[in-house]
Parts: structure tokens; sequence; C-alpha cells
């Protein structure tokens, strides 16, 4: 039996080329299914790419439509070492003069110095903050306590003052401090606990004295911070100010006088419309570069006659060119009016200067314009990128036609492996008959010569 090295060799007839052009012949199809999977998954790149310049563009767009992204708005106070500022995104701009008056602050109270190691007896504790009473705190599981050990159970009560022992020259002190500033975070106290013999004659001879501000070394009260804004007291019970005026918040660091300006900041406005027209541009680019075709070569990009793919930017261009509703009364109705015009390429491109003299003439108007425009092409971009949008259903399709292709392609594969096989086998009786005949040529040959 021939083999595939030595199909023909019997015969002196070259079968397994015969036999490798014909199975070249079948394999055509597959040769071009193979070309189609390759086609179509450089399409499925090129729209990968495509979506990837669509989020970039989307995110984009996101902080047009946003002003809190966009944080356009900012408050500078002349001295933050006074006041320190900032400001939301619906601030209003202006100035202010706004005056520290006051900080805000805890209660602290220190008490009597005492000689270090002095005991007290036992006893209650009563603590009142805000003038809400709180649990009695009971000294009586032991005969005596010293003032770290007075100290401790205070603490252990947790119920918004912190007791500390302060080892000062002149002895101990029990300091008293509220765990929160302003007035209504006040605190007080009764005691029935005896206070030692070192405290002064005259006290009520309880721990109590220790805290008469008669006695006391110093005591800071439960205060709210004040200032004034254009004359206009205002309160709070921390030294942070939050939306007295609104948008804005203050935060008091001294006694002292500032201007705060509150101002649109064109820088990030611009920057984010040149972030806008980068990502733009980015797919008109990606669109344009494989959309071509080289007649020398005779080859096609991949969105060559893509209809999906025109279809993606033909919406972005009608997004581009529509004004958005919502701008009755505004002065800059379309990109246009505020220097964001259209290339001959389909670019877009920005006049810095009539982008500055926009925002000089109304800076929220340039916001609210660019805000509708970035609200349009979020709506657009989502509605491509959505179950049934362009783009999802093309990549869909691209990757439902690739498997389709490779079931072909398979089918194709068992139909010429079935081919060769019969070929193969009949070729191989093929030799084997021509190489029996060419044996009996010879000996009939061989035999009439000797006759003669």
């Amino acid at each position: 039996m021939a083999t595939v090295s030595s199909l023909g060799i019997g015969a002196g007839v070259d079968l397994q080329s015969m036999l490798s052009s014909i199975i070249s012949a079948e394999r055509s199809p597959i040769r071009t299914l193979e070309a189609k999977i390759s086609s179509t998954n450089t399409k499925i790149s090129l729209y990968g790419e495509l979506k990837s310049k669509l989020d970039a563009l989307k995110s984009a767009s996101l902080t047009l439509e946003l002003p809190s992204m966009l944080g356009a708005i900012t408050a500078k106070s002349s001295d933050s070492t006074i006041l320190s500022s900032s400001a939301a995104s619906y601030a209003t701009p202006g100035s202010y003069a706004v005056e520290v008056q006051q900080l805000a602050s805890a209660q602290k109270s220190f008490s009597y110095a005492y000689d270090s190691g002095t005991s007290f007896g036992q006893g209650t504790l009563n603590f009142s903050v805000d003038g809400v009473p709180q649990p009695a705190i009971e000294l009586n599981d032991q005969a005596s306590y010293t003032l770290t050990e007075v100290s401790a159970r205070i603490n252990n009560a947790k119920m918004g003052i912190t007791a500390t022992v302060i080892a000062g020259v002149d002895g101990d002190r029990l300091v008293l401090t509220g765990e929160k500033s302003g007035a209504s975070n006040s605190f007080s106290f009764t005691t029935d606990i005896a206070a030692p013999d070192s405290v002064p004659p005259g006290s009520t001879q309880n721990l109590l004295s220790a805290f008469d501000p008669s006695t006391d070394l110093a005591s800071t009260p439960a205060r709210n911070a004040l200032i004034s804004i254009d004359g206009i007291s205002v309160s709070s019970a921390t030294n942070t100010f939050s939306d007295a005026v609104p948008g804005l918040s203050f935060t008091a660091q001294k006694e002292g006088s500032v201007t705060v300006s509150v101002e649109n900041d064109s820088s990030k406005i611009k920057d984010a419309v040149k972030k806008f027209v980068e990502a733009y541009n980015s797919i008109v680019t990606h669109i344009k570069n494989n959309s071509s075709y080289d007649l020398e070569t005779k080859t096609a990009k991949g969105f060559n006659g893509d209809s999906a793919a025109r279809s993606i930017r033909d919406t972005l261009n009608s997004v581009r060119n529509t004004v958005p509703n919502g701008l009755s009364g505004n002065q800059f109705q379309a990109l246009a009016d505020l220097g964001v015009t259209i290339q001959q390429d389909g670019q877009l491109s920005i006049d810095d200067t009539m982008l500055n003299q926009s925002l000089e003439r109304s800076a929220d108007d340039v916001m609210q314009t660019l805000s509708k425009y970035g609200a349009s092409f979020n709506s657009a971009i989502n509605d491509l990128m959505s179950q049934n949008g362009a783009l999802t259903s093309r990549v869909e399709g691209l990757n439902n036609s690739v498997s389709r292709f490779k079931d072909n392609q398979a089918a194709l594969e068992t139909r010429v492996a079935l081919i060769e096989q019969r070929y193969r086998k009949q070729f191989t009786a093929l030799d084997t008959l021509i190489s029996s005949m060419q044996t009996t040529s010879s000996y009939l040959t061989q035999q009439l010569s000797t006759l003669s």
C-alpha cells in the first residue's frame, strides 16, 4: 500500500501533487472564512477602541453637565490665617466683609491646686450637660480616692466631659473639659464628696469648692463662635459656618477682619472645554482613519462601508449642531458662540480669545450652555451604548458573525478531511493498479523478447 510520502511512486505519476492541488481547491472556502474572521475581529477591536473613546467623551460631557464636578466657583479670603473659605457650585459670585469677633470654645475648668497624693472620701458626683442631668457617679467602693481615680471615674462615665490631672508647680489640678464647643454644651456639677483639709477656709468644704470661679486658676466658658458678614451677626457652635451665605463655608481661625471674594474659576471651565474637545476629536479621527480605501492595494480599513460607524459619527455631529432645550434667554445658543467651532475635517477647535471674552461677559451663561450641551452628549452616548444602541448592536452582530464563520469553518474542515481521505484511498488504489499493470507489461515484453 502506498503511503503519503510514496503516493504515485509505483505508478511513476506525481499523485501527491495532484491530491494537494485538489485539497487546496477544496480549502478555498475555508481560506475565505479565515479572511472574514480576521477582518471581523479587526472591526471588533476597532469598535472596542471606539467604545473607550466614547467613554472618555461621556466623562468629559458629564463634567460639563454637572457644575458640581466642574467646581467652577472659588472663594478666596484676603487672610486665611484669620478666616478660610470654600465655595460650592451653587454659590453666587460676590464680595463679603467678614469679621471674626469670637472663636468657639469648649468649657474648661481647673480645680484648686492640691498637694500630690491628696485623697478624697466617698460620695456622689452629679453632672449636667446643657442642663440635662447625667447618670450619677458613685464613689463608694473604697475608703478614699486620689484625684487621678476621681478623673478616671468621670471619664468612664462617657458623658461628653473629659477629666485630666495636671501636675503644676503649685500642685495637682483636676481639669474638666467639654468634648464639644458651643454655648449649648456647657456643664455643671454638684457633689457631697468632702474636700481635704488643704482647701482654703471659707470654702463649702467639698470637691465642688475646687471649681468655684473665685478659686479657679482659670476657666474657659462654653461659647459660640461669632462673626459678622457685611454687618450681620452670625453664630455657630463650632468655628465653621456652613451656608450662612448659600454655597459658602467659613472657618474662623482667629479674631480679625477679612474680605472674601467669590468668583467664577474660568481656568477650570476652560480646562473642561479643552478635555471635551480632545475627546470629541479623538472619536472623529478614529472613525476617519479607519474608514479609508487604498486604491493602489485595493484594501479597505475596518470601518470602510460600515453603516454603524457612520451612524455613530452622524449622531455626534447632530448633537453638536443642535441647540439644546433650556437655553431661552441665554446669549450663547451654540458651541460656536463660545468659540468652539467645527473645522473642515470634522474636528472641533477652540478660539481661546472668544472663549475668554464669553466668560468675561457672563460666566453663568457659559456654564449653562456647556451644561446643556454636556447633557445632550451624555444622553446620546448612553443611547449609543445601550443594549439596543448602535454600538452595542453592531459589536453583538460582529461577534455573532465570527461565531457563525467558525462554525462553518469547522464543518468545512470536516468535509475537506473526508474528501482528502476518499481521494487518497482512490489514488492509492490507482497507484497500485498502474504499478501492477506496469509489472505485467514488463513481464510480457520480456517473454515476447525471448520468443523472438
